[in-house]
């Protein structure tokens, strides 16, 4: 009897183990890995999946060069057609991680207007997975730039971006399901409206991070934390507005730079915002409708503060904690090597600047080595105010040190801007017009264009040329501009880039003016609207990596004199040579190159604050700002605005310039408009 109980109950265990073994295996089949394809020739997937699987496949790996007939086809097995209406495809998992993007094909989706593949083989094209039921996508561990709109209202409920990518404007809005972003360890911009709308969207961990812009954080519905723990290159003013939910803002890490003044607004239960980490000098310095939030809680080192009460600055260097310091020394020397940049930062992150601050805290620390090693990044990036290092009392122990003498003396020999204009090789000249096949020419819009017409009316552009000579006109409309346009140089509105938006963009956000590239877009457009052929043309220098003071500039066809003429509105400045003919920009650098003498006009001067002097604008500024010269292929209003636009750099033969597409005749830069 009791052996009989016994066995009958290791049989019934060992029966109802073996019920659960089938279950279990069951599951580990239907475990399996996606059905993988590769495309060999772009345009093909179609053919490759064929009809009969297009709507059953769930879960697939796609690899190869895909054009936009393939992305058709995957959004037409992801649930939405070109025209963005349902299909019965079931794609929820799709793999890209070995996939990139090559132009032609079809049209993928309509938005707007029909979208094209148009970007580079590591760009997801925008709105490409737009209305789509995807719940997850694996993106190539390298990829330049996520589209705007990429993901748009679709089904996705986690991803992973790539590193040092660029992720633009609402590439995430109205994503429902969006639980989960993993950012990587180093993004290099964020766009506006990313996550707007996302409901189900709690926290957003950053790590290293670029670039923040206005309204970086805009209606992001569901949104409660945000958290930097890396590095913050740039954050600009207003990054978060309108975020019902946001509760806590935490930058744990080192802050570079920011816009300012508002951090947040309308962000009713936003009640924190801790700075734990290392900040050079915060230009935040409030909040708006935020009524829990009073000031900023400080348990880091800030260097300095626009609004102390709001965020609290440290009373002395010897404040920080040496933990923090080392912390900052490792991200300016990572800094100051980095090649891949934001767009936007050669207006908002001042290298050397943030290089002095930091060599000033460790002299005044006693960190003499430590200081030393930290200026010495200032000579490749090209300083040329030492004065403000050796009149700085951080360092008065060191103004006698032989090693800071020496120091001292190749930051200026890097900094001599005139002798690097005279040392630097010839261009080219004729080279573009002798290949096989030649560079197309540049192009302008005419007068006549639409955009240019409504331009020429908002501004009453006629009265503001008045009624003198061609050559009079030309300048009064530069006078115009700098006067009415304030010269603002860490501002630029966040709108398209014509005349009128730049111009009601600063009205929205009630600024007075804008920077130099905001300025001459606006010069530009006026010219253009009069019946000028223009453009504007971005100055840059020897060290424009690491140089963030460039400045943008308007050239103007002047059908008297027969010739290109430079007109500056940031400092109401034009140029001429001895005998008073006007010049444009390559002519004042040759004229620089050969140490032939030029005029400036006696006017020039930056917001009427002080006359600009000719030593200061001409064998500095523009000694500096002269070595490489930019400018679009096509030259109409918003151009800046096109990703896709051609975009040369006139640079001497030799160069390895990492701007646009490099071009080295100088002849073919300046020819005289069609």
């Amino acid at each position: 009897m009791k052996y009989t109980a016994r066995f009958l109950f290791l049989q019934f265990l060992w029966s109802a183990f073996c019920l659960c073994m089938p279950a279990k295996t069951m599951a580990q089949q239907t475990a399996t890995p996606p059905q993988h394809f590769h495309v060999k020739t772009p345009g093909s997937l179609p053919t490759l999946i064929g009809e009969a699987q297009k709507n059953l496949l769930t879960d697939i790996a796609v690899e190869g060069a895909l054009n936009g007939t393939d992305l058709r086809f995957l959004r037409e097995m992801a649930g939405s057609d070109a025209q963005q209406q349902p299909t019965e495809g079931q794609l929820a998992h799709l793999d890209l991680s070995r996939a990139t993007f090559t132009p032609g094909g079809e049209a993928y989706i309509y938005k707007d207007e029909w979208q094209t593949v148009k970007g580079g083989a590591l760009v997801l094209p925008d709105f490409a997975f737009r209305n789509c039921r995807l719940a997850t996508i694996v993106l190539p561990e390298r990829m330049d730039t996520i589209g705007i709109g990429a993901f748009e209202l679709s089904a996705l409920r986690s991803i992973r971006l790539p590193e040092e990518s660029v992720v633009l404007g609402w590439a995430f809005n109205q994503c429902k399901q969006l639980t989960q972003v993993e950012f990587p360890q180093h993004l290099i911009e964020l766009g506006q409206d990313c996550f707007r709308d996302c409901d189900s969207l709690r926290t957003l961990r950053f790590h290293d991070v670029q670039f923040l812009p206005y309204h970086a954080f805009q209606d992001a519905t569901g949104l409660e934390e945000i958290v930097i723990d890396g590095t913050l290159w740039h954050a600009d003013g207003w990054m978060c507005d309108a975020c019902p939910n946001l509760r806590r803002i935490e930058f744990s890490g080192v802050i570079l730079t920011t816009g300012g003044p508002t951090i947040a607004s309308n962000c009713p239960m936003l009640s924190e915002i801790l700075f734990s980490g290392f900040s050079f000098p915060i230009h935040f310095s409030r909040v708006e409708n935020c009524p829990k939030m009073q000031a900023c809680r400080v348990t880091g080192s800030i260097l300095q503060s626009a609004c102390p009460d709001f965020l609290p600055p440290i009373r002395s260097a010897s404040d920080v904690s040496r933990p923090l310091l080392q912390r900052a020394t490792a991200v300016v020397a990572a800094m100051s090597s980095q090649k891949k940049l934001s767009r936007w930062n050669t207006m908002t992150v001042r290298k050397n600047e943030i290089i002095r601050q930091l060599a000033a805290v460790q002299a005044r620390c006693g960190r003499k080595a430590e200081a030393l090693q930290t200026l010495a990044l200032l000579c490749d990036i090209g300083f040329p105010f030492t004065s403000k290092i050796t009149s700085d009392s951080a360092f008065a122990d060191l103004k006698n040190d032989a090693d800071f003498i020496e120091l001292m003396k190749k930051i200026e020999t890097n900094a001599d801007y005139l002798r690097m204009i005279r040392l630097s090789l010839p261009y080219d000249t004729g080279s573009a017009f002798r290949q096989a096949v030649p560079l197309p020419p540049l192009s302008y819009a005419p007068a006549s264009d639409s955009t240019l017409q409504r331009i020429r009316s908002y501004f009453q552009a006629d009265y503001i040329a008045g009624s003198g000579s061609e050559v009079e006109r030309i300048k009064n409309v530069m006078f115009w501009v700098h006067d009415r346009i304030r010269h603002r140089g860490n501002f630029l509105p966040s709108s398209q880039r014509t005349a009128i938006d730049l111009v009601e963009g600063c009205r929205k956000a009630g600024r007075d003016g804008m920077n130099a590239r905001g300025q001459a877009i606006v010069l530009a457009e006026l010219y253009q609207a009069l019946g000028w052929p223009a453009r504007f043309i971005t100055c840059q220098s020897k060290f424009y990596a690491d140089d963030p003071d460039a400045t943008v500039v308007t050239v103007v066809w002047s059908f008297t004199l027969g010739k290109w003429v430079m007109m500056d509105a940031s400092y109401a400045a034009y140029v001429t040579d001895a005998d008073g003919l006007l010049l444009h920009p390559g002519e004042i650098r040759q004229h620089l190159k050969d140490g032939r003498p030029l005029l400036l006009n006696k006017e020039a001067n930056c917001n009427y604050q002080q006359p600009t002097s000719k030593e200061y604008y001409l064998d500095y500024y523009m000694a500096k700002n002269l070595y490489y010269m930019s400018g679009f292929e096509h030259n109409a209003p918003n151009i800046d605005c096109d990703r896709h636009a051609a975009y040369y750099t006139l640079s001497p033969v030799g160069s390895n310039v990492k701007i646009g597409i490099p071009v080295y005749d100088d002849a073919w830069f300046w020819q005289k408009p069609l």
